[in-house]
């Protein structure tokens, strides 16, 4: 699974295999900043977290799917991540 910082899968800013029940924080300038999405997993829906340490509001990543241009009420606003059991 994979977070972009831009629409249309530009600047990478986050990536990670898929299973992980952990929460992945993203910091420095990729913190807040992710503008599309993808999940290649035929298996494990994901999960974007507003907080660090998978806190605040949570955005699901669907399994075999993505999102180029994330809705503005939910851009730039992720600050954890994990790849597997959803929201």
């Amino acid at each position: 699974m994979c977070l972009w910082g831009n629409n249309d899968f530009a600047w990478l800013i986050g990536e990670r295999n898929h299973g992980s029940t952990t929460f992945t924080n993203l910091t420095g300038d990729k913190n807040d900043e992710m503008d599309s999405w993808a999940n290649r997993s035929a298996t494990y829906d994901g999960c974007m977290a507003g907080d660090a340490n998978g806190g605040g509001d949570k955005q699901g990543m669907a399994r075999a799917s993505n999102d180029n241009n994330v809705s503005p009420l939910n851009s730039d606003e992720v600050s954890s991540f994990r790849t597997r059991n959803g929201c």
